[in-house]
């Protein structure tokens, strides 16, 4: 028997493959250099903020996740979301770390509990539309900076300032940042494979503007170069704010890690551990929140990188995380140098590549119904909050798969009145329900019977009155729920209000004990009840064999 709780386990590092693990390691913290920047700014936290979460990230999916060649670290979406907490509590700034800190807690439960396998069942309209919303309010986040002015804090600030930015935009700005997005669209793959195009651009960038001595707004030379460990005044924060932005910021980030974790499965061949990469994940976060930079999450694109750089251990994500230490500890100072808007060229060129194109391209041949969940969740996450768009989005989704369950369950009832023959009857069942077929309804039920299906089972018998006996097979429901118990219970009172008798076969162990679960002990004791299908037909027959002869 598995224990309730799983609890985190230090992964074993070893030097067996450190040249393949070097090499990953150091691919990996030179696509996350100029990533982290980024989305540390993203974030309104600062790019040292971004560049210290993949450090402490790195660390610890590396130390206790279950994904060996997993590389942690700021994403766009977590920088959006953490975006909005910095909003959400400007007023306190030490709220937003406690945000990251129980974020991290709740992980590291997520994990215990093994709800990973969970996580993940987001469905792909909800998916594409939240990462088409993240990509979109990139780009709206940087058309500002674009323009050479000061950057807004949401989309609908950086909506309502653009014209007036427009008005005083600045073409120099603009043509640093669309010379970044070149240098990052038309970088070759074979220069790609040894250097990211992000990290070219942004030096290339930085270098070119210097030596032109053009006179442009670049990004604040930090004041410490080192994290500040610092513990919120927990009785004075807003707990109900602050526990909801949590969850958010904990299932944003299980589900970006689960997501990258299958990815270097299907890269590896190897199977990774859901639950424990989730605690490794939330540890990280824990750490990040205490040290007050931002969280992250598995990073889909530095983990590829390091796969494909030949990582193959946690000592690749360990390399990552100390390579990128020595690098800011060594040249953080030079932030101070990095124009604005060849960061904000590089941002959109990431918002571009967020967008979900794919997906739109099946625009064409996609369910209705997955069109507008996209839409909708796309719509929310870009004008309203990511947080709304999600928790609609995944409402949006059930509700569709419980009105298609729904269908394929009332589908799947067979009743003996719609053909005039028997459903699912072999040649003797068929003989032997033949006299009676006329005062004996046989109603077949089929695959788990469901809340969904209670309300259409119960309208599809309504006229099961007319009937002198009810057969109900039960030979293929595997589980029934509350919902359907409580609309077969009411299709049994109606038989025998009606003097119908109700005979039930086919009934499973599980059956059984969830109709007395739900309190139907003495509905079923009214019926006859019968193992075989067979002996239910015969008997069913000769009930009222005289009285059809007659």
């Amino acid at each position: 028997m598995k224990p309730l709780v799983q609890l985190p386990a230090l992964n074993p590092v070893t030097t067996a493959h450190w040249r393949a693990d070097f090499r990953g390691g150091l691919g990996a913290a030179a696509v996350a250099l100029p990533l982290g920047l980024a989305f540390g700014v993203v974030s309104g936290a600062g790019p040292v903020a971004g560049l210290y979460c993949a450090i402490f990230t790195g660390i610890f999916a590396a130390l206790f996740g279950g994904t060996p060649t997993q590389i942690a670290g700021p994403t766009g979406p977590m920088a959006i979301v953490m975006a909005s907490v910095f909003a959400n509590f400007a007023d306190q700034p030490s709220a937003a770390m406690a945000v990251v800190m129980l974020a991290g807690l709740m992980q590291i439960a997520f994990g215990a509990l093994r709800l990973g396998p969970y996580i993940s069942l987001i469905p792909s309209p909800v998916l594409a539309g939240f990462a088409s919303g993240v990509g979109c309010i990139i780009i709206v986040m940087q058309l500002n900076p674009l323009l050479g002015q000061v950057g807004a804090s949401d989309t609908v600030s950086a909506a309502l300032a653009f014209p007036e930015s427009l008005s005083r935009g600045n073409p120099w700005t603009v043509l640093a940042a669309a010379a970044t997005m070149s240098v990052c669209y038309l970088t070759p793959r074979r220069v790609r494979a040894i250097v990211p195009a992000e990290l070219i651009a942004l030096i290339l960038g930085s270098v070119v503007v210097a030596l032109v001595g053009l006179d442009l707004p670049r990004l604040a030379r930090p004041e410490s170069l080192l994290p500040s460990v610092a513990w919120p005044p927990l009785t004075e924060l807003r707990w109900g704010d602050i526990l909801i932005a949590s969850l958010v910021l904990a299932l944003i980030s299980s589900l970006e890690s689960l997501l990258t974790s299958m990815a270097a499965d299907s890269a590896t061949q190897r199977f990774h551990d859901s639950n424990k990469e989730l605690i490794g994940q939330g540890i990280g976060n824990l750490f990040a929140g205490l040290v007050g930079v931002i969280p992250g999450a598995g990073a889909t694109a530095r983990t590829m990188v390091n796969i494909r750089a030949g990582g193959v251990s946690p000592l690749s994500g360990l390399i990552h995380s100390a390579l990128l230490l020595v690098a800011l500890l060594a040249a953080g100072r030079l932030i101070g140098f990095v124009p604005s808007a060849v960061l904000a060229g590089i941002l959109l060129y990431i918002g571009i590549g967020i967008v979900d194109w794919e997906y739109i391209r099946r625009f064409k041949w996609a369910p209705r119904s997955s069109v507008v969940i996209m839409l909708v969740v796309w719509v929310l996450a870009v004008f309203v909050s990511v947080v709304a768009a999600v928790a609609v989005g995944v409402i949006m989704a059930s509700l569709v798969l419980v009105k298609r369950m729904t269908d394929l369950q009332l589908a799947s009832v067979e009743l003996s009145s719609d053909k005039h023959t028997a459903p699912g009857l072999d040649e003797t069942e068929q003989a032997a329900f033949a006299p009676c077929a006329k005062d004996v309804l046989l109603i077949h039920l089929g695959g788990p019977m469901t809340f969904g299906a209670a309300n259409g089972l119960t309208k599809r018998l309504a006229r099961i009155a007319e009937y002198r006996g009810i057969i109900l097979d039960f030979t293929d429901v595997p589980h029934v729920d509350d919902s359907a118990a409580m609309a077969l219970e009411s299709i049994i009172a109606r038989a025998a209000e009606a003097d119908a008798i109700v005979i039930l076969t086919g009934l499973r162990r599980a059956v059984t004990r969830s109709f007395i679960r739900y309190g139907m002990l003495s509905a079923l004791k009214r019926c006859v009840r019968f193992r075989r299908r067979l002996d239910a037909l015969r008997y069913a027959c000769e009930q009222f064999k005289g009285q059809t002869e007659e």
